[in-house]
């Protein structure tokens, strides 16, 4: 018999980005990156779950590396 109790950790983040304009973007989406995009005129939001907010932003940039992250807040 165990007495540790396991929580889930996961945070949901609401992370607001811009894309750069005149540029190809790249974007390197996986089946690992189930989280939500929304995407207009150059600015997006991405809904992540994360454990922290330096990983979601993380977990953002690697989808699309030329990002500039302009807020992530706690949802």
């Amino acid at each position: 018999m165990t007495n540790v109790i396991e929580f889930d950790r996961k945070i949901d983040f609401k992370v607001l980005f811009t894309l750069p304009t005149g540029k190809v973007l790249q974007l390197n989406k996986t089946a690992e990156d189930d989280f939500d995009i929304e995407i207009s005129g150059g600015n997006g939001v991405a809904y992540i779950s994360a454990n922290g907010k330096l990983i979601a932003e993380s977990r953002l940039q690697r989808v699309f590396p030329s990002a500039e992250i302009i807020e992530t807040t706690v949802l």
